[in-house]
């Protein structure tokens, strides 16, 4: 009884987890601009981190050892180097971007800028990741941001053409006008943000927090499988309820308060409520998962002691690592810079890096040494080349579309 509640735990959280500052800010705007035509890029992604974390999970309980640190042992530390510095890189921006969304939530709640919150909401974040488990932190975030499946109860209520989402998953209609490159890179970063490289090390690690083992096979598969379906199900929802508010008054979606407008209209102020609860939670989540996957990284790349359950004293650089990473991130949060355009430009770049992971990922999760008979299958590797494919066309085609597209504005 125990595993299987261990196993609707994690299902759950995969679910609350799934959405974050990114989907809030590309889902909402690709539904304004595009209607339904960018859901395929939900199929793809949530797809991709499903191949993606199972074989992370499975690379963890297999050898006891994170991805970072097998990375380092077997393709050496230039290699390893490359995918530290641009995950850093990433992880860091996606800090910036996650604590601004927890401020601008506040600022939609409270009236007063977003700017004067990005202080307490760092202070928050880190006195969390101070006094807090890594069960609380896992668990507890992702509970909490289950009120942000407020958007399918608006998705329902607005009543769209449920044949034409479906259709349009598999043929997208693009409308009239749009431009291409402009289009396509809304695509990158919507990839982006449904296969954020820093959820790959968080997973990845908190399997080793977890201490699972080889009885965890099922739960890796099972957590990754359903609860990223369902988690895919808030973010096509978070599409139609922009598209039945926005896209059919011609009205676009750029600024972060304009994301909670279709539940309001659906839902009234009560919904505004729960979106506003769920999205602080989810944002705060995220915020404390990408912090804590930059320290990951860092000390794990390094060889030091490292995890959440760690006494503050019994592991200082994995805390003064993730204490620089918040406080750089803060910083970079009060210049003012955009934040909805920060996080369009921060999935896009997330997108471009996962081949740095994703690629030596799959060459450990294919070594007898390491992987033994858990090693991958063949439709496994069939799903990582056809994805490997994909990242690659999206990493050599996003600086192009950036300039294209003048910086994704069309």
């Amino acid at each position: 009884m125990g595993r299987i509640s261990s196993l609707a735990l994690g299902i759950v959280t995969a679910v609350g987890g799934f959405v974050d500052m990114g989907e809030l800010v590309t889902c909402s705007q690709a539904g304004a601009q595009y209607q339904f035509s960018l859901l395929w890029t939900v199929v793809v992604g949530v797809l991709g981190i499903m191949v993606y974390a199972d074989m992370s999970g499975r690379v963890a309980i297999t050898s006891g050892r994170t991805l970072v640190d097998i990375i380092r042992e077997r393709l050496g530390w230039r290699i390893a180097t490359i995918s530290l510095v641009v995950a850093t890189l990433v992880n860091v921006l996606t800090i910036v971007i996650e604590i601004s969304g927890m401020a601008l939530v506040l600022q939609i709640v409270t009236g007063l800028s977003y700017i004067w919150w990005i202080v307490p909401a760092g202070i928050v974040i880190g006195g969390v990741l101070w006094f807090s488990s890594f069960k609380l932190i896992e668990n507890g975030a992702s509970l909490l941001g289950l009120g942000i499946l407020v958007f399918v109860v608006a998705a329902i209520k607005l009543g769209p053409s449920w044949g034409n989402v479906a259709s349009q998953m598999i043929l997208p209609n693009i409308p009239s006008g749009s431009s291409l490159p402009a289009y396509l890179f809304a695509a990158v970063s919507l990839l982006g943000a449904f296969m954020t490289p820093y959820e790959l090390y968080f997973y990845s690690s908190g399997a080793i927090e977890e201490r699972w083992t080889g009885n965890d096979f099922i739960t890796n598969r099972v957590t990754t499988v359903v609860g990223f379906t369902f988690g895919s199900l808030i973010v096509i929802c978070m599409m139609v309820v922009s598209a039945q508010t926005f896209f059919i008054h011609g009205v676009k979606s750029q600024l972060f308060a304009s994301i909670p407008v279709p539940i309001v209209a659906s839902l009234g102020i009560g919904g505004l409520a729960v979106f506003a609860f769920g999205g602080l939670a989810d944002t705060g989540g995220a915020a404390l998962e990408s912090t804590l996957s930059s320290a990951y990284t860092i000390a794990q790349f390094f060889g030091w002691d490292w995890g959440q359950d760690h006494n503050p004293r019994q592991a200082p650089g994995f805390v003064f690592t993730y204490l620089v990473a918040l406080l750089v991130a803060v910083i970079i949060a009060l210049t003012g810079f955009d934040p909805v355009k920060l996080t369009i430009y921060t999935t896009a770049l997330a997108a471009f890096s996962l081949p740095f992971t994703f690629i030596p990922l799959f060459i450990v999760a294919n070594d007898r040494t390491y992987m033994g008979d858990a090693r991958n299958g063949t439709l496994t590797n069939i799903a990582c080349i056809f994805f490997l494919i994909v990242l690659s066309i999206v990493t050599i085609a996003t600086i192009p579309l950036f300039i294209l597209s003048g910086g994704g504005g069309g």
